[in-house]
């Protein structure tokens, strides 16, 4: 896990482009402070920069930008690739050589061979720009879950990209996109693609950028190969699928030349987790878990019943008041785009970092593919709703005293944006036009004209999985994820999404996937073996913080 950055363009001087990428590289320190490197081509004008956070082959030799035997490939790479070791057994059955033990060089290898069909083979998390120079060409690619950021701008025939927005502000460009207020009281975050900045835009998951150095021109497509046929059509075989193919999940994700550990919640996701880590590893497992003094957010109790389960080495981290208040300028300042969530990954990456380690797994995922949010349920209601009142009686319902009524004008957008803000919006149109004082007809055509890709599928469920994933998970949990804990410079993996489990899960006919009794009643029946009846039997609590209550 890293952080990159980089600019092409014909127009630079070389000298100016290397000092633009070594001040982009330095304000992303925290993200890599195992090193540093840079890559420049004067004849192409190409300038890579990188930093390092070292975790598979801890060697001078996997540093980065790397460059192929051939001298004909240079990436920068931030990520992980899990299947990079059957990968690389591949290459080297048809007949190509490799110089050191990283996941890097495979990427380079495999492009080398399969150009870019080789994206789709890759397992991981991952965001990494390419230069192809047989082709003249640079490629920036991001994966298909999104759990890597890789911002870009092209103007004025040139490139720029960067894993934060904050490294694009420190080489001046810092005009503000005039929509981000709107979408951010709309949603709590700012969704992909766009970003606080005018003109720097979040590459789209699952897609690559290709830039032609010599054209200076460039188009982004989608590098996967569509693989949704519903296979698994039985609860048995669903939940042997799903333990099986989990396993093999955790077991990649744990692969690594320096210390790993796990976030424990004390919940349904984190448990698994652990216990199939547990079972792997053996006893001594370090797990990481936050307490605090109000009930309403503790679960102290289920962790350390878990922790004493899988007899792993558990570290709490009691959360204060005063520590929030203590800290809460350094928290906002580390969030780089506004952001209503992310205090708690603050919290337990630092404590995580103070334990010696530097990977922690951790349970995000499980909630958005197996329906374990109210909106699974709640999302059949409001396509009745939205099919029964008109336009303008769902739009004076926001005129209404109660929140949650409210929020259903936002169904007026007849989209799945519509949907998500009616179930997660945070403000409605009206009060914010009073919060910036702007009209509200304003804010309906900021709303109306942004553009999402998703669509209303026929089946409610599948519908809310898409929602969960595409918006709340992609754009406020996995973004807070990545900007919270490579702050201390830790990474965080999600084995719940593992590319081939969630190809798994997404087999699984909806009527097995989704427990209509029980939230999350696929998974939890998968491993009612093992996992204690107290923990999943009982009040959905997540990964929660006393965040409204302190801030008062």
């Amino acid at each position: 896990m890293c952080r990159i950055a980089g600019q092409v363009s014909l127009n630079k001087n070389a000298e100016d482009m290397r000092a633009n990428v070594a001040a982009m590289t330095q304000i992303m320190q925290h993200g890599g402070p195992d090193g540093e490197g840079q890559f420049l081509d004067d004849k192409n004008s190409i300038c890579f920069g990188h930093r390092r956070l070292a975790l598979i082959d801890l060697s001078a030799d996997a540093a980065q930008p790397m460059t192929d035997a051939t001298a004909t490939y240079t990436i920068t790479f931030n990520g992980e690739i899990y299947n990079y070791q059957s990968i690389r057994a591949k290459l080297q059955e048809i007949g190509y050589h490799f110089k050191n033990q990283s996941d890097t060089e495979v990427i380079l290898v495999a492009y080398a061979h399969w150009g870019t069909a080789a994206f789709d083979r890759f397992n991981g998390m991952f965001a990494f720009a390419l230069f192809d120079k047989r082709l003249q060409k640079v490629f920036l690619v991001r994966d298909q879950s999104g759990m890597k950021p890789l911002y870009y701008q092209v103007k004025n025939q040139k490139l720029l990209f960067a894993s934060e927005i904050k490294a694009f502000r420190e080489i001046g460009i810092c005009q503000e996109n005039p929509d981000w207020k709107i979408l951010f009281l709309a949603f709590g975050f700012i969704p992909e693609p766009s970003t606080i900045l005018d003109g720097v835009w979040m590459l789209p998951k699952g897609n690559f950028l290709e830039w032609n150095i010599a054209g200076e021109t460039h188009l982004t497509q989608s590098y996967i190969q569509p693989t949704n046929t519903f296979k698994i059509t039985s609860l048995t075989e669903a939940r042997h699928h799903i333990r099986q193919q989990f396993k093999w999940a955790v077991q990649q994700h744990l692969i690594a030349d320096a210390p790993v550990g796990l976030f424990l919640s004390g919940g349904i996701d984190s448990g698994i987790v652990a216990l199939e880590a547990a079972d792997l590893k053996g006893s001594g497992l370090h797990t990481l878990s936050l307490t605090f003094d109000d009930a309403a957010f503790d679960e102290s109790e289920y962790q350390l019943m878990l922790a004493d389960k899988i007899k792993s080495q558990h570290h709490q981290l009691h959360i204060t008041q005063q520590d929030f208040n203590e800290q809460f300028t350094t928290i906002v300042k580390a969030m780089d785009q506004p952001t209503a969530d992310g205090i708690n990954t603050w919290f337990v990456a630092g404590f995580a970092k103070k334990q010696g380690l530097k990977a922690v797994l951790s349970g995000l995922g499980g909630d958005e593919l197996f329906g374990g949010y109210p909106s699974f349920k709640r999302i059949k209601t409001l396509r009745r709703l939205e099919k029964v009142l008109p336009d303008l009686t769902l739009r004076l319902l926001q005129k209404l005293p109660h929140e949650a009524f409210k929020k259903l004008a936002y169904l007026s957008l007849h989209s799945a944006l519509g949907y998500y803000l009616s179930l997660r919006g945070y403000f409605t149109p009206i009060q914010i036009a009073g919060i910036l004082n702007i009209p509200v007809k304003e804010v309906w055509h900021k709303l109306t004209s942004f553009k999402y890709p998703l669509n209303i599928t026929s089946d409610t469920n599948l519908f809310a999985a898409h929602l969960e994933q595409d918006l709340y998970m992609k754009n406020q949990l996995l973004r807070d994820t990545d900007a919270m804990s490579m702050q201390h410079g830790i990474e965080i993996r999600l084995p719940f999404l593992d590319k081939e489990f969630m190809q798994t899960v997404n087999s699984i006919v909806p009527g097995v996937r989704f427990d209509q009794q029980l939230a999350k009643g696929l998974l939890i029946s998968s491993y009612q073996d093992l996992l204690p009846k107290q923990i999943w039997n009982r009040k959905k609590m997540g990964f929660s913080f006393p965040m409204q209550k302190w801030l008062k």
